[in-house]
């Protein structure tokens, strides 16, 4: 049980980590950083692929009808608003390497967008939802990230029927909302706050089902922010404090529990075998990591978060990464060639090629 009162002294010890807590990251972090930039009718994006020593930018020219209205970007991932009359549509786009191409993805038509966030891999955004089969009108929280894994963006969504007062963040691959309920709505008065995460490891969004990642309460919210990887709230003369717990420990037995982050170190490595030489991409995806290292198993190293590397030899190479946190976490996979697995006894065979996976 985690309760103290909601002092001055709690609200400047809740801002002092804030401001000077140590400053954890989460992937999706992309190997290169594509950058954006737009005017009234068009956006275009650019980004350089050493391994190809070729550029590459791309374009979305839009009719007189359509109009560009906002554009946000951050460390390689680039999302913009776009106006048809009363009709409203988010974009996004982030280059993989690995396919040598630029990856988009597109939502709505929406009645409006609001709060665009590009931030730590995440784009989110309000949007307004018009009425569909017995949904009414409505807002609703929208946000996706890219998955090298899957080659694709993944979505998330997120609503209360009725709810107002909407406030969105995003930060270190955490998404939060804050919402209020009308008192007028019949049987309804609370105030709100849901989050929601991208698991590597899963791949998905997680937890997905509703009611999973949220807290209601009739008190006042304040002191909401994200630091580290874990989100902080107040709720009347209540703080609680939860960040992402690969021991998924959804739903809690007590709402007040203090959990605190546990670091996840995670990555994608593209490709995984291949002939020589063999350039190999490594997204880093870990979460709440502050610092990363890298053995690439044949006695190169790397501080990058996502470095790229290129296997000079034949072989098969034991990589892994390691991030700092409350101590040590690391993943190790194997990357290699096929025809290092010829002559190979079939239990080895299938430990080689479990660890590629």
């Amino acid at each position: 049980m985690h309760k103290f009162r909601a002092t001055y002294f709690g609200a400047f010890i809740l801002g002092w980590l804030l401001a000077f807590g140590s400053h954890a990251a989460w992937g999706y972090y992309p190997p290169l950083q594509a950058t954006g930039s737009y005017s009234s009718h068009e956006v275009s994006y650019t980004v350089y692929n050493p391994q190809k020593q070729q550029g590459y930018t791309a374009y979305h020219n839009y009719p007189d009808t359509i109009t560009v209205v906002n554009l946000q970007q951050h460390n390689g991932v680039i999302a913009w608003v776009t106006q048809d009359g009363a009709s409203y549509s988010v974009s996004c786009v982030t280059f993989d390497p690995a396919l040598n191409t630029f990856q988009n993805a597109w939502w709505g038509p929406f009645t409006s967008v609001s709060q665009l966030q590009v931030k730590d891999g995440v784009v989110a955004f309000v949007a307004g939802m018009p009425p569909s089969g017995s949904d009414p009108a409505h807002p609703e929280f929208k946000y996706a990230t890219y998955d090298p894994a899957k080659g694709a963006w993944q979505y998330g969504d997120y609503w209360v029927p009725s709810f107002y007062g909407l406030n969105l963040t995003t930060k270190d691959g955490v998404v939060l909302f804050r919402y209020v309920s009308p008192s007028s709505f019949p049987g309804v008065n609370f105030n709100g706050v849901a989050w929601d995460i991208y698991d590597p490891k899963l791949g998905k969004w997680w937890p997905d089902y509703v009611g999973g990642n949220s807290y209601n309460t009739t008190s006042p919210i304040e002191l909401v922010y994200i630091s580290n990887v874990t989100i902080y709230f107040s709720a009347d003369t209540l703080d609680w404090v939860h960040g992402y717990n690969p021991s998924y420990d959804f739903p809690f037995s007590n709402p007040w529990n203090h959990s605190p982050t546990k670091p996840l170190a995670y990555f994608v490595a593209q490709p995984k075998l291949g002939g020589s030489p063999l350039w190999v991409w490594f997204t880093d995806m870990s979460i709440a990591g502050a610092n990363w290292n890298w053995n690439f198993g044949d006695t190169s190293t790397s501080t990058s978060r996502s470095p790229y590397h290129t296997f000079t030899s034949p072989g098969n190479f034991q990589v892994t990464q390691w991030i700092s946190g409350p101590s040590t976490y690391s993943q190790t996979i194997i990357v290699g060639y096929p025809s290092t697995l010829k002559g190979k006894s079939l239990p080895a065979m299938l430990h080689l090629l479990l660890l590629t996976n």
